[in-house]
């Protein structure tokens, strides 16, 4: 076999290692940067879990296949991958970045690689042609960076393609979105971004990053956005994330309809429930009739798309590595494809030194003074994926629930629901219902014309304190409302918005029928559901806030123990909880008592 040819190029940059990682570990967007071409990625299921990622890719022309093994990273410190080349003139390459840290905060990159020639010609290839010239273009991607990091240029990476722009139907489509909502500046560079930003950035677009990176609200970059692909400026397609990678590798859908409650991930090679409130994502892409951007892959699974790993090894047969576990593990775990089951690195941590073995049924631990630090190993004849990752899903992802709580979407998107027949999962959802004390007695003393009058003003002060804390309301019954939220706390604070609306009407008209207000919140699992061609949810969780309004006597709130237990309701409302009344009841077509608290909201 014909020796390797080692290639090893150090840069330094002023700037600490946590501030470049999140630059170049996108190798993703690198691999544009340096002029690599696009990559065609397949799987194939692997015995002992998880899936081979095998790749074709044209370089010159010429075809090139081979199989990438999974990347290793230890972040911010260095990130590798093996790519075994399985026709032409290498048999092998191994490349990667390490970030070391220099005295004073600088960081020393590492760009190294390892191509192992199948011929001579590809030994002097990697000598002559590809080693140089990886070099040399990494120097140019250095230097740019280095450049983006002291804010002299905005772009983070050169050479990323920037496709055409229309720009009549831009202006077209800009000037809808102007007349349609008030927040001009936040428009005009959503504009001005979406026709100079790279193709890159515009196929995938999380409406809560670029909020953060903005600056502005987020609810306001979604109405925006969410007017914006009404008018044709943007559209948006729901993607469902594989709980283990957090990726989507199935064809993305621009409707709920198209969503189905079991979905696969070929890169994990797992099967599992599409969950509303947590990986189902909505994002939004530039519209083709705006600008058309090839929607194309240049990395599978490096370490800049997967920012919830920390840590990721591949451990070879019989391997053993020193392993730096984590100085407290709360909200980390240890996962592999090739293990059945992860475990909480709380279980682990803070324990001294030990070994952690790798077994097909699980990770085993035995704790032992070997060296100041842990050892991992793969006892398994088969390479092992060893993952040490966030358990918290980013904030930055857009959940289906959270977006079709709102208010804003419901009335913009009217008819996006599921499919008619199909469930899908819901974790969590915080619902409310209200009703009004003597309602009857209302229209019989009144009439019809000015009991529906009161009624009708009173459906609008709801709606009001719904929408302004991140909610919808999903249906009426009667003089009743139910509307969802993605968390307790909004609803809580829109059912103290509701009541304070309502008190305030009263004192505006006090020659009128006093209306009294009931509501009743609750929190927990439900399915989400299409019910005449509308979002609509169905469940325990449901039925049970629709019965918490039963117990209210008017002016107060009835709220179930499991909206208590969450910490940032009892802090956020603590002054209010404290007048709280402890009750037990038995709801209506329900066999146990429930605990809740009469919280007086006048």
């Amino acid at each position: 076999m014909a020796a390797s040819v080692v290639t090893e190029t150090f840069f330094d940059l002023p700037f600490p290692r946590t501030a470049v990682w999140p630059v170049l570990s996108r190798t993703d967007w690198l691999n544009r940067a340096l002029g690599l071409p696009a990559v065609d990625y397949r799987t194939e299921p692997l015995a002992e879990g998880g899936g081979a990622v095998f790749a074709s890719a044209r370089i010159a022309g010429v075809g090139l296949r081979w199989r990438e093994w999974p990347f290793e990273w230890v972040a911010p410190e260095f990130y590798l991958v093996r790519r075994d080349i399985l026709s032409g003139p290498l048999r092998d390459a191994v490349g990667g970045v390490d970030f070391l840290e220099l005295p004073g905060g600088g960081t020393r990159l590492r760009v190294h690689s390892r191509l192992t020639p199948r011929n001579a010609l590809g030994r002097w290839l990697a000598k002559t042609i590809i080693g140089p010239k990886a070099a040399r273009d990494m120097a140019g991607v250095v230097a740019h960076v280095k450049k983006f990091l002291h804010g002299e240029i905005h772009r983070s990476l050169p050479g990323l393609s920037v496709s055409p722009v229309n720009e009549a139907v831009l202006q077209e489509c800009a000037g809808r979105l102007r007349r349609e909502v008030r927040d001009a500046g936040t428009v005009g560079r959503l504009v001005d971004w979406l026709r100079s930003a790279p193709d890159v950035e515009l196929t995938h677009i999380r409406p809560r990053a670029l909020a953060r990176e903005w600056k502005v609200d987020q609810w306001e970059m979604l109405r925006v956005m969410l007017s914006g692909a009404q008018g044709g400026l943007l559209q948006f397609r729901w993607e469902v994330l594989c709980p283990n990678c957090r990726s989507s590798r199935a064809p993305l859908t621009t409707s709920l309809a198209g969503l189905k409650r079991e979905s696969h991930c070929d890169v994990c090679q797992i099967r599992f429930d599409a969950e509303f409130d947590r990986s189902v994502e909505l994002k939004f892409i530039v519209h083709p009739a705006v600008r058309k951007v090839p929607e194309q892959t240049f990395c599978l699974a490096g370490p800049g798309g997967k920012p919830h790993v920390l840590i990721q090894l591949l451990l070879q047969p019989g391997e053993t590595r020193d392993w730096k576990w984590p100085a407290k593990g709360a909200g980390l775990r240890l996962r592999s494809p090739q293990v059945k089951q992860s475990r909480p690195c709380e279980e682990v941590a803070g324990q001294g030194s030990g070994k952690i073995e790798c077994r097909p049924d699980g990770f085993h631990f035995a704790p032992e003074a070997i060296r100041d630090g842990w050892t991992i190993s793969n006892p398994n004849p088969f390479p092992v994926q060893v993952v040490l990752e966030s358990v918290a899903w980013s904030d930055d992802i857009l959940t289906a629930a959270a977006v079709t709580n709102w208010q804003v979407f419901r009335d913009l998107f009217a008819a996006e629901a599921v499919s008619p027949g199909e469930q899908i999962t819901l974790s969590e959802q915080s619902v409310v219902f209200t009703d009004l004390r003597g309602s009857t007695a209302l229209y019989q003393d009144l009439g019809d014309a000015r009991a529906y009058a009161y009624v009708r003003d009173h459906f609008g002060v709801l709606g009001d304190a719904v929408q302004k804390n991140h909610g919808g309301i999903v249906k009426t019954i009667g003089d009743a409302v139910m509307a969802v939220f993605s968390n307790p706390s909004d609803a809580f604070a829109a059912a103290e918005a509701m009541f304070a609306g309502i008190a305030e009407a009263n004192r505006q008209s006090p020659d009128r029928r006093q209306l009294v207000l009931k509501a009743g919140l609750h929190v927990g699992p439900c399915l989400a559901i299409n019910a005449n061609d509308r979002l609509d949810y169905f469940g325990a969780t449901v039925n049970l806030a629709a019965r918490l309004v039963d117990c209210s006597r008017g002016g107060e709130l009835a709220v179930s123990e499991d909206v208590l237990f969450r910490t940032e309701v009892r802090q956020r409302f603590e002054k209010r909880l404290a007048a709280a009344e402890l009750n037990q009841f038995v709801p209506r077509g329900f066999t146990q008592p429930v605990a809740l608290r009469l919280v007086p909201m006048n």
